[in-house]
């Protein structure tokens, strides 16, 4: 079971792709539930931040929904959309998922 509580170090902390530029508008459930706050996430040159936005989301996540993510564990847009994630386009869920496709995180460094 993958928990994050931390969202931004952990989008610091994770390996990203070093080929890949993204900037993704994303929606994020609260800790609390029920409340979502606004993040824009970046990937540039194998690293990555997400900091707090006022633009709505293109792609909305669950906290179960980002740890899937995190963990490379939407392999495609088919597989993100049959669990629930929610996002204005393809081309928008299809940037998100192609930022985690390629670099798994090696879990146990980070516990």
């Amino acid at each position: 079971m993958l928990r994050i509580l931390d969202v931004p170090e952990a989008i610091r902390l994770r390996g990203w792709p070093a080929d890949l530029t993204a900037t993704v508008p994303v929606a994020i459930e609260s800790e609390n539930g029920g409340n979502w706050e606004r993040y824009i996430l970046r990937v540039a040159d194998g690293s990555a931040e997400i900091t707090p936005a006022h633009v709505e989301g293109t792609v909305t996540l669950t906290r179960r929904q980002l740890a899937v993510w995190y963990a490379g564990g939407y392999r495609s847009v088919a597989s993100a959309r049959m669990a629930g994630v929610q996002a204005v386009s393809e081309e928008a869920l299809a940037a998100l998922i192609r930022c985690t496709t390629d670099l798994e995180p090696w879990l146990p460094d980070h516990f």
